[in-house]
Order: structure tokens, then sequence, then C-alpha cells
């Protein structure tokens, strides 16, 4: 749904609606200036739109005020130079001449083109760091971002002001300045509304860039994800002035709190959805998915039977989608049937309230889930009448008619080139048909995306374009391309060759005198050029490095009845000793620090270095310039130097003493180009930190859910103690698994929960201390032995308003002690001093003595060697294994190709370790053992009798 927005961007100005119902006079005079736009007389334009301001200010005709502004705006930029600056102030200076509703309109107007500006320019402005004082009131575009944010923040609170007045002016009368969709004044009836949406576009964005507060506002109160009639009574925490979130939460409370009085509650459930969707989106504790299922249901109850109890329903179903939307085959399976139950919900929504909006948002709901997809992924080359396979990804197909058409190169270069893909099939069905089939698809009715792989028929030597077309009654197409044959092409290349040799892909056998036909160009601007070879006994050909790069380079290559095409490849130009050494310069450049205050002196030396034949020396007696540029990449000064005897220079500048701060950098340019290299230093209104907070270190093992106290202290440089220091702290949780976990389980969502926070102060000792719960995450396996990483910050403030913060980590699991083996890789049987080494610790690192035993096993090889799978493992299988291997023996049915997949087989060694006598573990013998790949196992428990354990590959040969 469309609604009734403020037209804040002013390039699109000219789109705005020319007539008004009331106002004739004012409506040829538009047409006049529209007439001047549209012959490009912008002068004549603005000049008539100046006689229309006036006008209007006389009969104190507000919305033609406002549109006479933005016209003049409008004009601005295409005739004065620095027209945003010009732009900006004449808002300004309208504005202290206004009163409300206008005021409020110009200030809301004001603070969208300071917001459009940060978007245009977000790079510089992450580039700036925050200053003491706004830099210049005036122009804004030295501002930092913190200082931007806070003057937008403050016009859109300006632009909210005296809402009594501004909730009684309807929309119609703004109709001049706004772009009405019909049927939307019931969402936004009045200007309040507007005003305030348009501030919630800007509260709702992402904040993380902005400086904040020890105490930043954060959402982590359940309380705030409730039923509309129990949010406007709440009491919302206002006391970090940086939060967008807060405002945004406070203008949805005023707007909630506006439309309690309505009888019709269209704009009052948009607004309450729209608020619930932004808290649940943002909240940082725990149940909050299912807190939001719940308001939604309770809110539909509550507003039942009014059709706009269904928009409730539908947002409801929309999460469904979403849940559903994770769904994967192999790792997340739970979410399935999610799909489905959005359905049969707004299949619902549907037959309660036909023609309301919540009825047609669930019909485009259902369209996107009934969406039909195909896709193909084949093999590039496949071997000659043999068996193959493509695969197929698809969502709500029943089953497929599959065709091969024989294709030239020509062929695949115009199909490359159609657009849009209707195109693409129209040409394709033109070409002549090799094969067709057809194959069933596995649909079980989950609206969810599978794969499956489908038999290719044996295709005879030649390059085939794949199509599928839904059997059923459906637009849905897709094709890929292959290219069939027993020869493949292998490159590489020595200090003065490239070397193409050609194989038979069925076995490595060399094919000796086969045809190789290369073209290619020279330097990639030249006509393109031929050249045929005929390889060698090992089916080599061996072409010496040209004196010019061969690039784009296509193989045509020909053996008995066999052609196949390969391409792109490249090949470098001989090496030319007269051309590679010439003189290269390298510079180092020193700075007497690498952080300055604005005013201070920078001192820097360098020294500029030569290269030519491998061998440096200093560059003495050459010329360069170096430059200081600020945050802006804007000059500020320059020496001409020139290196001395020992090739180094030396010099300072005066950084300047108002301007933006942040990253500057110094660039040494020298003459002719011979160098060019920036520097970079950072430029901070800091101050000489007085005190510093740590805490003590963790020494104890912990098990979940106990109490858990850490300790801290703040410390003044001085010697001395922070006394009565207010201390504010969080604790986050977050989960980690051992490595072994991923080989088996690769899926994991849990998303870092804060589980604590609150205030202290400092002690006479200046300690402090942090008390919470190590609550674990319940929605995880035991068995997986997760561990539980407790992030602790706390932030400390003295009485001058100093603050300074020490984070550090619990970590706490089921058990109390991790084991770890480390070995190598792959290890060399016949050396008799093999070993592997068992660290054991406790959650937090350190050292603890454990018993416990290792285990090496063979690990189950499969009888024969099976090559990497082209694509992963389909959801679906069409053939069994026993016939899947019977078609392609080589080939990996499932995973099996995977070591980790493999399994343990016959136990070799089986040894008792103690940690607290020796952490290395000599493997003894391993001449014997059979060559391939091992697992290793370490079994033991912690002082709470808790099993640990830890498992490790490696490959004996």
């Amino acid at each position: 749904m469309k609604y009734v927005t403020l037209i804040i961007t002013l390039i699109l100005l000219s789109n705005m609606a020319q007539s008004q119902k009331n106002n004739e006079s004012y409506d040829q005079l538009w047409i006049s200036v529209q007439k001047f736009e549209n012959e490009a007389l912008t002068k004549s334009a603005l000049a008539l739109v100046n006689k229309i301001s006036e006008k209007a200010k006389r009969e104190k005709n507000l919305p033609q005020i406002v549109k006479s502004l933005l016209y003049s705006s409008k004009y601005a930029l295409t005739l004065e130079e620095d027209a945003q600056l010009k732009i900006i102030n004449d808002f300004r200076d309208e504005i202290v001449q206004s009163e409300a509703p206008i005021k409020n309109v110009l200030e809301s107007y004001l603070a969208n083109l300071y917001w459009q500006y940060f978007q245009q320019n977000r790079y510089q402005f992450y580039n700036r760091t925050k200053a003491e004082t706004k830099i210049d009131t005036i122009d804004f575009r030295t501002w930092d971002l913190s200082t931007l944010f806070e003057e937008i923040n403050l016009h859109f609170e300006n632009s909210l002001a005296n809402p009594a007045l501004l909730q009684k002016v309807k929309v119609d009368d703004f109709e001049a300045i706004l772009h009405n969709e019909k049927g939307s004044e019931v969402y936004r009836p009045t200007v309040y509304d507007l005003l305030a949406h348009t501030a919630l576009a800007f509260y709702k964005t992402p904040e993380n860039n902005i400086t904040r507060p020890a105490n930043k506002f954060e959402i982590n109160n359940p309380k705030l994800l409730c039923e509309a009639n129990e949010f406007i009574e709440q009491e919302l925490d206002m006391s970090d002035k940086t939060s967008l979130q807060s405002k945004a939460l406070g203008v949805y409370q005023e707007l909630l709190r506006f439309h309690t009085k309505n009888t019709d509650l269209k704009a009052f459930v948009d607004v309450d959805i729209a608020r619930l969707k932004f808290v649940h989106q943002n909240a940082v504790f725990t149940e909050k998915d299912r807190q939001f299922l719940e308001v939604l249901k309770n809110a539909a109850e509550a507003t039942s039977p009014q059709p706009v109890s269904g928009l409730y329903s539908f947002e409801i179903a929309s999460y469904y989608n979403q849940e559903g939307n994770s769904y994967n085959p192999k790792t997340n399976t739970a979410n399935q049937w999610k799909h489905k139950e959005a359905v049969e919900l707004c299949d619902l929504i549907i037959k309660q309230f036909q023609k309301s909006n919540a009825a047609d948002k669930s019909r485009d709901l259902k369209a996107r889930i009934f969406e039909k997809r195909l896709q193909l992924k084949g093999e590039q080359f496949l071997p000659i009448n043999k068996p193959s396979r493509i695969l197929v990804n698809y969502k709500n197909h029943d089953s497929l008619n599959l065709s091969a058409f024989k294709v030239s190169n020509r062929d695949l270069q115009k199909l490359d080139k159609l657009h849009p893909e209707t195109k693409k099939l129209g040409f394709i069905q033109k070409l002549k048909m090799y094969k067709s089939w057809e194959t069933i698809l596995k649909n079980e009715g989950d609206f969810q995306n599978h794969s499956i792989e489908v038999l290719v028929p044996e295709l005879e030597n030649g390059q085939y374009i794949i199509l599928a077309k839904a059997k059923e009654k459906s637009n849905s197409f897709a094709y890929t391309s292959i290219q069939v044959t027993d020869l493949a092409l292998v490159e590489t290349r020595t200090q003065s060759q490239h070397i193409f040799q050609v194989i038979d892909r069925n076995n490595g056998k060399p094919m000796h005198k086969a045809s190789l036909k290369l073209s290619y160009q020279e330097n990639y601007d030249r006509a393109f050029l031929t050249k045929i070879f005929t390889t060698d006994s090992k089916g080599m050909v061996k072409i010496p490095f040209p004196n010019k790069r061969w690039t784009s380079i296509k193989t045509t290559i020909s053996s008995g009845d066999d052609t196949a095409y390969f391409g792109d490849y490249f090949i470098n130009p001989k090496y030319d000793k007269d051309e590679r050494n010439i003189v290269t310069y390298k510079s180092f450049l020193f700075t007497d620090r690498s952080i300055y205050r604005p005013g201070q002196p920078l001192y820097f030396k360098g020294i500029l270095m030569e290269t030519f034949e491998g061998k440096s020396k200093v560059a003495i007696n050459e010329s360069v310039f170096v430059t200081l540029y600020d945050v802006n990449r804007q000059k500020v000064s320059e020496l001409d130097l020139e290196t001395n005897d020992f090739g180094s220079i030396n010099g300072n500048f005066i950084i300047p003493i108002s301007g933006l701060t942040g990253e500057y950098y110094l660039e040494i340019y020298g003459v002719s180009g011979l160098v060019k290299e920036n520097y970079y230093f950072s430029v901070e209104e800091y101050k000489r930190p007085k005190f510093e907070t740590s805490f003590e270190p963790i020494t104890d093992s912990f098990k979940v859910n106990d109490s858990i106290v850490i300790t801290g202290k703040a410390t003044a440089y001085a010697g001395s103690n922070i006394t009565q220091a207010k201390v504010t702290y969080r604790v986050k949780r977050i989960v980690n698994f051992p490595r072994w976990y991923f080989w088996y389980r690769p899926y994991f969502n849990s998303a870092p929960q804060e589980i604590a926070h609150g205030e202290t102060i400092t002690d006479g000792l200046g300690e402090y201390e942090i008390n919470f719960k190590a609550i674990p995450d319940n929605t995880v396996d035991k068995a997986s032995m997760p561990i539980f990483n407790y992030e602790v910050t706390a932030n400390v403030t003295d009485i001058n308003g100093e603050t300074h913060s020490t984070i550090t980590t619990v970590r706490i699991g089921y058990h109390a002690m991790t084991a770890n083996i480390s070995i190598n890789e792959s290890i060399d049987k016949d050396k008799k001093d093999n070993k592997l080494t068992v660290n054991t610790k406790n959650l937090n690192g350190q050292f603890v003595p454990a018993k416990g035993v290792i285990k090496i096993f063979k690990s189950k090889a499969p009888s024969n060697v099976l090559r990497k799978r082209p694509w992963e493992a389909p959801d679906y299988t069409r053939l069994t294994k026993t016939e899947f291997k019977k078609l392609f023996p080589h080939d990996a049915f499932n995973d099996e190709h995977n070591p980790i997949k493999w399994g343990k087989g016959r136990l070799v060694l089986e040894q008792s370790f103690d940690a607290g006598t020796a952490t290395e573990i000599k493997l003894g013998s391993t001449k014997k053992w059979p060559s391939g790949k091992y697992i290793i196992e370490l079994e033991s428990t912690d002082k709470f009798g808790q099993p640990v354990k830890d498992v490790a590959l490696t490959t004996l040969y």
C-alpha cells in the first residue's frame, strides 16, 4: 500500500501535481512556470516562482509558500554554485519567519535535506571523528557524523512540536505539495501523521556509527513487545539522548495515543503493526520470536471481527513465510512446512475478509509462495556416450520435459547476448533437437526449494544445450550448456615455456598427434591470430614465451573423431632483461607520532630508495613533494624537498587548528611520477587519561547456572584509587562449539543474547563487583559440548565525567574443561619419533592436569578412489545407491568422498595419558600401519566428573 508521503527529493519536484481545487489563479501561474521549465527558461521560471511566493505570503497561503520554496530550491541547483548550502540557508530563513503548522513542515523538509546529504556523502562522514564543538554552524558540509545526526534529530523534533495543532490540520489542506494515493488519507489523515512517519523513516535507521554513551539505550525490556494499550502506558527510558531507537518508540507511542480516539482503526492498526515489527527486529532479549507471535495473535483476537484484525493475522503468516525461507534440507529441516502454514493462514484471512487490505496482502503472499522456480546445473565436460546427470533445483514443480539441442560456438555466443530470458527460450526452441526425455519430480507440497539429479541420455561428441520445461501449465524453464568429449586440456608453465597437454579425460592417457589450434590476441587489443600445433608422444605442446602477451586464447582440439573447445587462457611474454630491470623507487616516511591534536606541529622524516637489477640503494638529489591532506582529501599544505646524500628528507607541518578531525595523510610525490605513496595518521581532540580500569584474571572453573562474581578495579595513573565512580555493565552470551561439532552439524543459528545489565559504584579501594547467573542456551544440545562465552563489559565514569571501559570473557559449559589434540595433518610412517600433544585447560584458558585415554582408528576408506562431487548431494534421489554406483562407480553417492564422514575402522592404538605428568604422547612404531586417513579420539573427565572429548584427523603416508 502506498501512503501519503512528503516530497523530500528536490530533483523530482517537477513531477508534482499542478492542480489545486479552489485556487485557479495559482493554477494558472504554475502552468506558466511549467511552460518556462519545459522550454529550459530556468531563470524566467525562477522569477515567476518568486512572484508566486510573494503572493502566497501576502495571502498567507501556507501550502503555496512551501511549494514556492521547493521550486526555487530546485532551480537553485541548476543556476547557482554551492546550491546545497544556499538551499539549506533558505529553509533556515523561512523557518525563522514562519509559524505552525508551516514551520513544522519546513522543519521536516530541512531535516530530510540533511539526511539526504549524509546518504549521498556517507563515506566522508564515516572518516570523521566527533569534534568537541560544532566546527561551523553554517556550513553543514564540515560537520562530523554525530553533529549531523544531532541536527537532523533536532529538526525532526521541531517538526513534531505542538502536536495538538498538527493533529487538527487535515492532509487535504496541503494537497498542493503532496502526492496523494487514492484512499491513503485513511492511514495518514493529518499533517501530524505525515510528519511523524517522515521522522520515523530516520529514527528507524541503524545507528552503529554514532558515538554512543556508556549507558546506551537498547530494546532489552520484553515489556516493550506488548499489546498497544499496554505500550501506550509505558514510561520509556529516554536518558540516552543519542538513541534513535528510543525516539522512534516515543513517536510510535504518540501516534498510537492519538489514534486510540478513532472509530476507524485502520490508522491505529497500521501504526501498531509497524511498531511491533520495529521492536521485534531490534530487540536483544531472548524469546522475542515467541512473544512477537503471541502479541500478534492477541491483537488479532482483540480487534476481531473487524477486517483490520486480518492485518495482524497476515503478519503472523508473513513470519511463518520467513521461517520457511530458512529451511535447508541438509542442515535445518525444522521449518520445512512453515510455508504451508502461511498459506493456510492466508486462506483463512481471504475467506473471512474477502475485500479487505489483509486479504489483498494474503493473496500477494500466496502468489510468492506458489511461485515456480527452475534451475539446471551440469558439468562443463562429459564423456562421450557414457551415463551422465544434471542437477535440477526446483520449487513447486511435479514433472519436466527435457531436450538436448546440438549447438555450435556461434550459437552459444548469440544465446549469451540475448535478453530478456523469453528471447533465449525462443532461440533455443528453434534449434534442431537431438534428444528429448521426461522426468518426474518429487513434490511434497511444502512449497520449498528442492534438488534432484536427473539422468542425461548418452550423447555423441559435440556441444549441447539442455533445456528443461515444466510439463504442467507454466512459463517456467531453465537451460544449461555442456560439452561432450573424451579430451581434456591441462596447462602448466616453466621459466621459458607455456605447456599444454591433451589427455583422455577417462583415464589420463596422453593423446599423441592431437591437433591443437590456438586463436588469440596480442596484448588484448589486436586482431585475432591463429596457430596450429601437434602434440608429441606425451600429448604436449610446448610454446616458448612470445615477445608479446597472448590473451583471450581459445583452443580447438581434434583427435580422431573427437573435437573439443577450451578457453580462456593467456601466455605471458618472455622475460626481457632490458625491459624488466628499470629503476623503481620506494619511499619510507616516519612521523614523530601516530596521533595529533589540532594546532600541533607534525614532524616527519623520509627515505627514498631506488632499485635496479635487484640491487637497492638510497636515491640522492631527487626532488619530491610532501603534501598534507585532511579527512576530506583536501590539500592543506605542501613542501618541495630534495633528498640529501643519505637519500633522506625531513620537514614539518602545522595541523590546522580548526577543521574536521579524523584520518589525515601525507602524500610523497616524486617529480615525473617516480614515486607516489600515502602515509596515514589520526588527528583527534583527545585528553590525557587520568585513570584506567581492568578486571581481575578469572582462574576459577564454573558450571552453567552458577552465580558468577567478576571483580574489577579503577586506578588513577598517579597511583590512587578511583572511588565512588559510576559503573555500568552488560553481560552478553555467545555460543561456541568444539571443532568436531561442525564436521557433522554445520548449521547452528544462535544470536548473541544479553542476559544481564546494571549499575554499581566503586568502593574505597576502587573495586567493584559484577554478579550474574550463567544462564545457558537451552536450545543447544548438551551432547554437542557447547561453551558459553559470557562477555562482560564495564564502563567506569569518575566524578569528572571521564569514562574508561574494560572487557573480559567468562567461558562456561556443562563441562569445566577442554582437551585438545595437536598433531600434524600428515605423518611419515617410517619415522620413529611420531607424536601428538594433549592440551587440557579450564574453560578460561588456565592449564589443569587431567587423565584420560587416546584412541587411534584407521578410517573406513571407500573401496575405490572417489572424485569430489561436482555439486552438493541433492536432497531427493531417483536412484538407489546400488543403481548409482553401477552407473557412476567413481562418484560419491552422498558425501562418502569426505574423509570426515568415513567412520572408524580398526583400532591401531589405545594409550592412557596424564597431562599433569606429560603432554606429549609418542605413537611408537607406525611403519606397519596402513597408509591413509586416521581418526584420533581423546576421552577424559573434568573435576565434576563430566565427560570431555576431542577428535582430530591425520594422514599417514
